[in-house]
Order: structure tokens, then C-alpha cells, then sequence
């Protein structure tokens, strides 16, 4: 079950179960928190798990015609202050969510236990890639969002994915076709003009997991590798036969790697 919970930049719907120590899932682009479930399901027997929807997604209102990544990260911080959570959280991003989880480990570090990174960079839109998502961007308000769903699908999923799980894939298509255009578009703006996270790798302390599907065509395993190599304490795990939302194509594995690096990480920092 969600509820919205009012935040000064207006209201985030969010799911929160479990009880224990805070895990922070934050989904990627153009989804909603229902990508985690699987995640939700498995880390709430053993954690309090917190799955917002971003603002313009899901049950969430739009914040502004622009969603920055640092304005995204100041939200999860109220999010946090609205539900007088003070101790350090664990946050999990995928794609998106892992931009937006650069900006919270740089802009609200005391309040960073771990970090998980899913398929995602730490380099910014080249000048081309910036442009692509402006122009996606008026598209997606002039045109809906059906362009969008077919030309993100194929990058979104792996061969094996798209070729043995047809329920799995409609899914998807249906959770991007039900977004606000709005949203997407303020999204999409956001992320072109994100910040180059690379250069402050080496200042994030914490410990870091990295998960990569061996499939992913948007994130792909050399260059997350990358971004293990430049953090302090990391730990990658590929999972084998999943694209760019391993999270949701490979749930099972995804929730043993969760499990087991928070296990280790927690037991290392006792």
C-alpha cells in the first residue's frame, strides 16, 4: 500500500514496508516504484523499505517543468524528514535513480549508510545524447508517449528477456505508456543537464554495490566496471542473462546479491 506524504516541494507518493534498518529504492526512467516489487517483497522481511514514486511519475505531481537530479535528491532528503527517519539509509538507484543517487551521496552525505548503484552511469549526456532527450522531450509533450515506449523497449531489455518473457515486456510498455508526459518531459531535461559525477567517485566512502545486467546496452558491464574502479569501497556483481533492468528481468538474482552485500557490508562496519 502507498500514501502520499506532503514534503516542502509539494508530495511524493511512496510505499513503505518492513521494519528495520532503511533501504531507499529509487526507480528509474520512465517507470515507477512497481519496478522494485520483487525488491520490496524480498527486503522488507528483513529491512524498512521505502519505494518513492519521482516526482511526475506514478501517483506523484509533477515539481516543476524541469526535474533536476539535486532537486530529485533534496526530495528523497524531505521525504526522509517527513518520516523522521534520522539514521543513514541505504540507497538503491537504478539508472535514473542511480544519477539521483550521485547528487544525495555529494549533497546529503550524513545521511548515506550504503549505496547500490543498478545499471547506471557516472558520466554526463555528451553534448549529442543532451540534445537527443531535449528534443525527446518535446516530442513526448507533442506526440504522447508511445515513440518513446517503442524506442525505449529494445534498450531496455535484453535479448533473452524480450525473446522468453513476452508478459514481462508488455508489462513494462504499459508502466511507460501510464506516465504524465509532463513528467517524463521534466525528466528528460533533468538528466541532460546532470552533473559529471566521475571527477567525486573517489570522495564516497561508503560501501557501494554495483549491480549490471551482462546484457545492458545503456549502462554496459565495462563501464560500470569503471565506476567500481574509481569508488573507494565497491563490489560488482554482473547478472547473466538481463539488459538494463536486471532489477526486474532477473529478480531472484538481483535479491541474492542485495541480500547477501548487505549482510557482508553490515557485518564489516559492526
Amino acid at each position: 500500500m502507498a500514501d502520499q506524504v506532503q514534503i516542502a516541494q509539494g508530495s511524493l507518493n511512496v510505499v513503505d514496508r518492513g521494519q528495520g534498518p532503511v533501504w531507499l529504492l529509487v526507480h528509474g526512467f520512465p517507470l515507477n516504484h512497481a519496478m522494485w516489487q520483487a525488491q520490496i517483497d524480498a527486503l522488507s522481511q528483513v529491512a524498512r523499505v521505502l519505494a518513492p514514486d519521482l516526482p511526475g511519475f506514478g501517483a506523484s505531481p509533477s515539481h516543476g517543468d524541469v526535474l533536476s537530479m539535486e532537486s530529485a535528491a533534496d526530495a528523497l532528503a524531505e521525504l526522509l524528514d517527513a518520516l523522521a527517519i534520522t539514521t543513514p539509509v541505504v540507497l538503491c538507484g537504478f539508472s535514473m535513480g542511480g544519477y539521483i543517487g550521485w547528487q544525495f551521496a555529494r549533497r546529503h552525505a550524513a545521511r548515506l549508510g550504503k549505496l547500490v548503484l543498478c545499471d547506471t552511469k557516472a558520466a554526463p549526456d555528451t553534448p549529442a545524447a543532451a540534445e537527443n532527450r531535449r528534443q525527446r522531450a518535446e516530442q513526448v509533450l507533442t506526440r504522447g508517449l508511445s515513440p518513446l515506449a517503442a524506442a525505449m523497449l529494445p534498450k531496455l531489455l535484453g535479448s533473452h528477456t524480450r525473446q522468453s518473457q513476452a508478459g514481462l515486456v508488455r508489462q513494462v510498455e504499459e508502466m511507460i505508456l501510464g506516465c504524465n508526459p509532463q513528467g517524463v518531459a521534466a525528466a528528460l531535461l533533468g538528466m541532460a543537464e546532470r552533473a559529471d559525477a566521475q571527477p567525486w567517485l573517489a570522495e564516497i566512502k561508503v560501501p557501494c554495490l554495483l549491480v549490471v545486467g551482462a546484457e545492458d546496452a545503456i549502462s554496459p558491464p565495462a563501464e560500470m566496471r569503471q565506476i567500481a574502479a574509481g569508488l573507494p569501497d565497491a563490489r560488482l556483481v554482473e547478472i547473466p542473462q538481463a539488459g538494463h533492468l536486471t532489477p526486474w528481468e532477473a529478480p531472484a538474482a538481483v535479491n541474492a546479491a542485495l541480500l547477501d552485500w548487505g549482510i557482508q557490508a553490515r557485518s564489516a562496519s559492526e
